[in-house]
């Protein structure tokens, strides 16, 4: 399987979109004066709303880097930025320790349940009884008649 270069799908396109451009221009001039200065009011209009997601854009990331260096400090490297990072590693490690623990135990817990209602001695019948199933679903007794 051979590839084209990369440069040769390029300038397809390029010749592609100025062929375009040669033909939407020259239907431009058949166009009603009332069509084009609306086309025209509605391209300023959205050039206007492009500069204004620019500068918002702008503005967020000139916020985002000054909360960065307020967070770990303005010079990455320095003794304090490390002491920041390793507490936050620790806080993180610390966190997924404790929710393991708590997956661990939930896990224990349910396996002894499960060992326990095994272990008895229940006949066979009991098992596929609709009541015991009530029971397992809910975790109350079901009233028997």
């Amino acid at each position: 399987m051979t590839q084209k270069p990369q440069h040769h799908d390029r300038s397809q396109e390029d010749l592609l979109a100025k062929a375009m451009a040669r033909a939407l221009d020259q239907g431009t001039d058949a166009l009603p004066s009332r069509v084009t200065a609306r086309l025209a009011q509605m391209r300023e209009q959205a050039l206007s709303h492009q500069k204004q997601w620019q500068s918002a854009l702008q503005l967020a990331g000139q916020s985002t880097h000054r909360a960065m260096g307020s967070l770990f400090g303005d010079s990455f490297g320095s003794a304090t930025d490390w002491r920041r990072w390793a507490a936050s590693a620790g806080i993180l490690l610390l966190t997924g320790a404790f929710m393991f623990w708590q997956a661990q135990t939930q896990i224990e817990d349910l396996a002894s349940e499960d060992s326990a209602l095994l272990s008895e001695a229940l006949p066979p019948n009991a098992l596929i009884d609709k009541g015991f199933q009530t029971w397992l679903s809910s975790g109350t007794p079901a009233e028997t008649d």
